[in-house]
């Protein structure tokens, strides 16, 4: 079958629906692996462009380190990027040390999917923040779970894993190991922001 807007649409309703049956589908799709770097990168910028516009018609007064990544839309582009391929890079890994049967480059698809999912509901976000701001902060939400979801069951999927409760609880932890190890590292460099007395 083509990738053609029918299959993509199909797919993306399927990713919310049934995530397990979407992922068998992108993993048989066997996309070489050059295709799917153009597809991180062409996903990773229009997020970029996406979030660099939330952002302008919406601006947030935050002062956090973090916060100058979306005054560029490049900076966002890359981070996102970078994301992608940390998502990619931890499905095959940490399910691999787990006895998984996955490799990267079927993590890749996944991941680079979960991103355009997640791309939709972006898309659908800034328009509702232009007609129904207090729904598109509920989408955000939303969208966070969405993505708690997807990233479970396209990682069971990947590895043939039949314990998605157990699959979860490795990505939460996995997740509160990263977050430490960033705060770590900002805090090492002085970027953490402090309190005032």
């Amino acid at each position: 079958m083509g990738f053609d807007a029918a299959f993509f649409a199909q797919l993306v309703v399927q990713s919310v629906r049934e995530p397990r049956a979407a992922a068998a589908r992108l993993i048989a799709l066997g996309l070489p692996l050059p295709v799917l770097w153009q597809a991180a990168v062409a996903v990773a910028a229009s997020s970029a462009v996406l979030s660099w516009l939330a952002n302008a018609l919406f601006p947030v007064q935050i002062s956090a380190p973090w916060m100058a990544l979306t005054a560029s839309p490049l900076r966002m582009a890359l981070a996102q990027a970078a994301g992608i391929l940390l998502v990619a890079g931890a499905m095959s890994g940490l399910g691999q040390v787990f006895g998984g049967k996955g490799r990267f480059g079927q993590a890749l698809v996944l991941a680079v999917w979960i991103e355009v999912v997640l791309l939709c509901v972006q898309a659908a976000q800034v328009v509702l923040m232009l007609l129904f701001p207090l729904f598109a902060s509920a989408l955000g939400l939303a969208a966070f779970v969405l993505f708690l979801v997807m990233l479970t069951q396209f990682t069971a999927a990947l590895h043939g894993f039949t314990r998605s409760f157990l699959v979860f609880l490795g990505i939460v932890a996995a997740m509160f190991m990263a977050a430490l190890l960033v705060a770590i590292v900002l805090g090492m460099f002085g970027l953490v922001p402090t309190t005032g007395a």
